[in-house]
């Protein structure tokens, strides 16, 4: 187990997902710094703000043939491109001298991070932050090229593919350490797991557990701690044979389908994961009277499952939901750890 896992290890901690409901920097920010102040401030993805910060737009800067067209709100990677195989020369070459600063992510891309990150450098802040990006497998299906196929399906771009988004993970770990006393999370978004074993994704388990600990693997090497998030059912013996720290999960819904794989999860637990509970929902459910008690019950039925430590964070992103919503979302979620502090720590 390592230094920083050990440091999280017994905490009880709320952060978010990513994605806000806010269409401005500075306000999505202030929200979440007064949230999660004593829990850990994440980056706030705004796809309301700008079609370049859909999570599958946002992380594709530099892919060979990436074209985003703001105004029709669609992206594509033309393959056939005059200056497609150059690019794609270019792209490999950086990735295989692990030119970082080659992958960062453009402000306009991601507002909210640069707002983020500045406020965060004028703190000193030396706790815990959190980051996203989108996984290779999830990217993979939904990025389609100029035959309308998905680039996963494109044997040499998908190779690159895990690839490019680890050194783009490596840069974020970089920009959100603001301090040498920063801690950094990178969660891997890959909500496409669900597809898992259908007709839309025959990938063999160990390729998508193999491009997955890739983004893991350099993730460590620059001293962070990954998580994967999938909002949905999937194959969880699969996702907890990968070498994440962290597992963030729906678990509003789905908390009863992961418990069916007792042995991964007993594994994953004895090496020093933590769960990352999605148990907060992320729609009008959250205006249920009495909902937090129910989520109390159910947390306590599995105690073990917290045993480590854990996050509570909201089922999914928050951006179909109004600010207010939001912000009573992000509240339910810092009671539930406040109350699981207090009742494991006393």
């Amino acid at each position: 187990m390592s230094d920083i896992l050990k440091d999280l290890q017994h905490k009880y901690l709320a952060t978010g997902v990513g994605s806000v409901s806010y269409a401005d920097a500075a306000d999505a920010v202030e929200n979440i710094l007064q949230q999660f102040e004593r829990h850990i401030p994440f980056w706030p993805q705004m796809p309301r703000r700008s079609f370049c910060e859909n999570m599958y737009v946002q992380f594709t800067e530099n892919l060979p043939g990436i074209h985003v067209d703001e105004a029709r709100k669609s992206v594509w990677v033309d393959t056939e491109a005059e200056d497609y195989l150059v690019r794609f020369e270019e792209c490999f070459q950086k990735i295989q001298a692990s030119k970082v600063d080659y992958f960062s992510i453009g402000r306009p891309y991601a507002e909210g991070l640069y707002a983020l990150s500045e406020k965060l450098m004028v703190a000193r802040w030396d706790r815990w932050v959190k980051g996203q990006v989108i996984g290779p497998i999830s990217l993979g299906l939904t990025l389609l090229d100029e035959r309308k196929n998905p680039i996963i399906y494109n044997p040499e771009l998908f190779e690159m593919l895990d690839g490019l988004l680890a050194m783009k993970s490596a840069w974020l770990v970089r920009h959100l350490r603001v301090t040498g006393r920063t801690r950094v999370i990178i969660f891997i978004d890959e909500p496409y797991l669900v597809a898992v074993g259908t007709s839309q994704c025959s990938l063999p388990k160990a390729t998508i557990i193999e491009k997955i600990n890739r983004l893991v693997s350099l993730i460590h090497e620059n001293g962070a701690l990954a998580g994967l998030h999938c909002c949905g059912n999937t194959d969880w013996e699969l996702v907890l044979e990968t070498h994440i720290d962290i597992l963030n999960f729906d678990a509003y819904s789905y908390y009863d389908k992961l418990l069916l794989y007792d042995k991964a999860l007993v594994r994953f637990l004895k090496k020093g994961g933590i769960p990352a509970l999605g148990i907060v929902p992320n729609n009008e459910d959250i205006l249920q009277p009495g909902l937090l008690e129910r989520i109390w019950k159910e947390l306590m039925q599995r105690k073990d499952v917290l045993a480590n430590g854990a996050l509570v964070t909201t089922s999914c992103g928050c951006s179909a939901l109004s600010s207010e919503l939001t912000q009573k979302a992000f509240a339910a979620c810092t009671e539930l750890a406040g109350r699981l502090t207090s009742y494991f720590n006393g």
